[in-house]
């Protein structure tokens, strides 16, 4: 299974939205485990002893809405992996066999985790390999009112965390058309979804974590990456597989993200050539926001070899 968004040679922002219910297989689940999975919690792991917090961030987020959105992902890991999470009803415990975790839950759907976890929803996001965020909705606005992110492509939850679609996608070049009509279509998500789509970027590391602030003891410009070494060159497809489920009832939607990484090295051909095409395609200021702008040339010539 490889997710290669850019096979049709041409690198667009569209929003590609997919009916889950329409998906063959895999693409049939929200969430997605591998042999990688190990790797994704040590991740989540390290994020949490850094500092919780600076991966994990909440704004105006009501009980209600994060209860309803906690129970669908509890009874969603039981359905598509019964082999790894169960619920023990006698001790009020979710199981994670991955982990070893036994998350106790209240009646209300929440508990306390003064020791390990922030939340229940802390709790359930650190079982899995996909990251999460929810947005809230009224009829007249929107909000980030939390995000989860221990795999970040370059950019930060606390700088996003309570801003509305448009903002958030404010630095994305291509999207100022689709950005004027973004809230009928997250609407329609909450009313029609549950929804998929892939986005795209060329890495020239496999990390998980690229936070925009290193972590305490790094160098800064050595944890940014994206910085490409014909002499020594290594390229990796980075593909983020996105599902959006909505809440009706709490006007609310719940995106998931996988991160999946690619050597570009051992692509076929024809995924090589399509690869060359929609890097081709980009224009300047894409290039900038992919970080690719400086490395566009020794990139394409490291690929027509």
């Amino acid at each position: 299974m490889k997710y290669l968004p850019f096979l049709k040679g041409k690198y667009t922002v569209n929003p590609g939205l997919k009916a889950i219910d329409k998906a063959n297989g895999y693409d049939r689940k929200i969430f997605q485990f591998d042999e990688h999975v190990r790797a994704f919690l040590e991740n989540k792991n390290k994020c949490r002893k850094e500092g919780i917090s600076k991966y994990y961030c909440e704004q105006d987020l009501d009980p209600q809405t994060r209860n309803a959105i906690n129970a669908f992902i509890i009874e969603q890991l039981q359905r598509e992996y019964p082999n790894f999470f169960y619920v023990d009803k006698t001790n009020k415990e979710f199981i994670c066999t991955l982990t070893g975790d036994a998350i106790v839950f209240s009646d209300n759907g929440e508990a306390d985790y003064p020791d390990k976890y922030v939340n229940l929803f802390d709790a359930l996001c650190s079982q899995v390999q996909e990251d999460l965020a929810i947005f809230k909705f009224t009829r007249s606005t929107d909000w980030l009112s939390a995000v989860h992110l221990c795999a970040p492509n370059h950019w930060s939850p606390s700088e996003k965390i309570g801003l509305n679609f448009d903002l958030i996608h404010d630095p994305i070049p291509g999207l100022e058309k689709m950005r004027k009509h973004y809230y009928p279509m997250l609407r329609s998500v909450i009313d029609k979804g549950p929804f998929y789509r892939y986005g795209w970027g060329i890495g020239t590391d496999n990390r998980l974590n690229h936070h925009p602030n290193a972590p305490l003891g790094f160098d800064q410009s050595e944890w940014n990456g994206r910085r490409f070494d014909p002499e020594n060159p290594k390229l990796y497809i980075r593909v983020e597989r996105q599902t959006l489920t909505g809440f009706h009832d709490q006007e609310a939607i719940l995106f998931t993200i996988r991160t999946y990484f690619y050597e570009v090295n051992v692509l076929e051909k024809v995924e090589k050539d399509a690869l060359i095409s929609a890097i081709e395609s980009m224009s300047e200021a894409s290039l900038v926001y992919k970080g690719l702008s400086k490395d566009r040339d020794s990139i394409l010539s490291y690929l027509h070899v």
